[in-house]
C-alpha cells in the first residue's frame, strides 16, 4: 500500500513534534501548548506554501510552435 504524502508530512510533523515538546519544556501543560504551535505550524506552514505554489506550473515550459 503507497503512503502519500500528506500522511508521511503529518506522521514527520507528529513525531518532529511530540520530541522537541518533551525535549525543551517540563511541564505537562507546556509540553501540549508546544506541541500544538509546533506541529499547526509545520503542517499549516506546509499547506499555506502548497496553496502559494498551486498557480506556478510544475513542468518545463511549452515550446513555442
Amino acid at each position: 500500500m503507497p503512503l502519500s504524502h500528506g500522511l508521511l508530512m503529518g506522521l514527520y510533523a507528529l513525531l518532529v513534534s511530540v520530541f522537541f515538546a518533551v525535549l525543551w519544556k517540563r511541564e505537562r501543560q507546556h509540553q501540549f501548548k508546544l506541541f500544538l504551535q509546533l506541529f499547526i505550524g509545520m503542517v499549516g506552514g506546509a499547506l499555506l506554501l502548497a496553496w502559494v505554489m498551486y498557480p506556478f506550473p510544475s513542468g518545463p515550459p511549452t515550446p513555442f510552435p
